[in-house]
């Protein structure tokens, strides 16, 4: 995702400050999927069809679970899969660290654990979704089957007291310097839903308008930290660190499906580190680069075809034993 993707983390992670009216808040729209206890706090998972491996798909800076409502159905046809909501977003309750990596990663371990859900499992991520996917994959291997990533977040900035740069090169004293963030409104509060989420039907528009003004009721720059911006400019260096570090293809031959706007990486476009987006497409040596042309960021939303399409890509390989390339 370009750097436009502040404004995006500005809402999903700097503003966002839980309180105790969201738990009392009523249910005008119930969640589609069911509320999972784990530890004290329940998170919202989404879980349909039947099969293995399971697809569990992580949305990007905040969104929703409804936000796969074009692709997750066609999923279902053919293997079990499910969606779920970061505490905090959605119907999910918050939690002490909202949104940065290592919440996420233990959130999602534990919550399908409790759940009883079986992997290992291909993990979908749209946008910054491709990085919390990255991290659950390095923290448990064994748990993972394959990896596709929509999109994946590619350019991440942030501006602070005039100096503005990609998270993975700032310092941590230049994320730390940009808060407090300024007293700014808060802006108008959200009364309709536009490009691309009104290409979700009508039923599921008013529920997700419900659950931005929910999170637009909640959001406090005074009270906004870098917890978020830290974890994941850690992550980014890390990942890009592996992809460096000589090792032929980290990940060995674990089947990825990179989904992309734009044409697959040359080693020059990762030499620059201009972008983390290219760095994906060099994990494995059994991978392959789809270009969604012309789509818009959210892939899922402009052209879920080509999502589902990554998807089974992916499953035919794994349940072949066939490069993902062959499929």
């Amino acid at each position: 995702m370009d750097i436009r993707l502040l404004s995006v983390l500005v809402l999903a992670a700097a503003f966002v400050t839980p309180t105790p009216a969201q738990d009392a808040s009523p249910q005008a729209y119930p969640p589609p999927g069911r509320m999972v206890d784990v530890g004290g706090r329940k998170l919202h998972l989404n879980c349909t069809g039947k099969g293995s491996p399971a697809v569990i798909l992580v949305a990007g800076g905040g969104a929703f679970s409804i936000d796969w409502s074009l692709v997750q159905p066609r999923i279902a046809q053919t293997t079990r899969v499910c969606s779920f909501d970061r505490a905090g977003l959605g119907w999910s309750d918050p939690g002490p660290a909202d949104e940065t990596v290592e919440q996420t990663v233990a959130d999602l371990h534990a919550l399908l654990e409790a759940a009883g859900e079986k992997g290992p499992y291909v993990l979908g991520g749209a946008s910054i979704g491709g990085v919390f996917i990255r991290a659950y994959q390095h923290a448990y291997p064994a748990q993972v089957a394959g990896l596709v990533f929509t999109n994946s977040a590619n350019r991440v900035g942030f501006m602070a007291k005039g100096k503005g740069g990609l998270l993975w090169d700032l310092s941590e004293e230049d994320l730390r310097s940009g808060f407090p963030l300024p007293a700014t409104p808060r802006g108008p509060k959200p009364t309709g839903e536009g490009e691309p989420f009104n290409r979700l039907p009508a039923d599921l528009q008013a529920v997700r308008l419900w659950l931005d003004v929910r999170l637009w009721e909640r959001s406090d720059a005074a009270n906004a930290t870098p917890d978020s911006l830290l974890s994941w400019r850690k992550e980014f260096r890390r990942e890009f660190d592996e992809v460096g570090s000589g090792q032929e293809r980290p990940l060995g031959d674990l089947p990825i499906v990179v989904l992309s706007s734009g044409p697959a990486a040359t080693p020059a476009d990762l030499a620059k580190r201009d972008a983390a987006g290219p760095m994906l497409d060099f994990l494995s040596s059994n991978s392959i680069h789809m270009t969604a042309a012309g789509s818009g960021h959210e892939i899922h939303l402009f052209q879920p075809d080509m999502v589902v399409q990554a998807v089974q890509r992916e499953l035919v390989s794994i349940r072949g034993h066939v490069p993902v390339a062959n499929r």
